[in-house]
């Protein structure tokens, strides 16, 4: 199978492309370059070039931004078949947040001045990615309501159980201190939420990080109100 063959069959199977005609997914896949990222590693920083738009093929990404001081505010978790900065495939201005590789990640870029032209003769990829934009919105306001309404406990639970979605044996490899920027946290709360999870059975430590022995109750927990 060809290269771009094989690219074509990834992006058949993004929900993102889903109705977009065959001619247009042609000329995506003609333009588009594969990416990988080591777990941990940066993706972009805010303030970078929009060189275009990234869809996740494997592995999860952190979405964020950081003050001066250190400070972090998580924004989004996004895995396999998302994509990170759509907009630039718009507007191709810089980016507005920072992107960390939580786990390996495999992705493809689908680069502005590829696509742009595109978008313009193709109704369809235009309407998708009007539709990605308003699900982007929806989970941003989710994840700031989450911060801002939503119990330590809530948070955690659905963080757990997204990060072990992702793991090919089901555990939660990520440092607390990780952890805790992803819930907005400090790591001595979430290191006490961690020991409330295990003494209620939800949690159990192993040599490569946390399993979850009861990912139900994680999810009963995590969808609580």
């Amino acid at each position: 199978m060809s290269e771009t063959s094989d690219l074509r069959r990834l992006l058949d199977g993004a929900a993102l492309f889903e109705g977009v005609p065959a001619r247009a997914k042609d000329r995506l896949a003609q333009a588009a370059r594969r990416l990988r990222y080591a777990a941990g590693a940066p993706m972009f920083r805010r303030g970078d070039p929009g060189e275009g738009m990234i869809l996740v093929l494997d592995g999860l990404v952190r979405l964020h931004l950081a003050t001066a001081a250190g400070r972090e505010m998580t924004l989004g978790l996004v895995g396999r078949g998302e994509p990170i900065g759509e907009i630039t495939l718009i507007d191709g201005g810089p980016r507005s947040a920072d992107a960390t590789a939580i786990t390996p990640v495999a992705a493809l870029l689908l680069r502005h001045a590829d696509v742009r032209p595109l978008i313009a003769e193709e109704p369809e990829l235009a309407l998708a990615l009007l539709q990605t934009f308003a699900a982007r919105l929806r989970r941003t306001t989710d994840q700031v309501e989450a911060v801002g309404l939503l119990p330590l406990q809530q948070r955690l639970a659905a963080a757990l159980l997204r990060l072990s979605a992702v793991d090919p044996s089901g555990l939660v490899r990520q440092p607390q201190g990780q952890i805790a920027a992803l819930v907005a946290a400090s790591r001595p709360k979430v290191n006490q939420a961690l020991a409330e999870f295990r003494a209620r059975g939800l949690i159990e430590p192993v040599r490569a990080g946390l399993r979850l022995t009861d990912p139900a109750g994680l999810r009963d927990l995590a969808e609580q109100g």
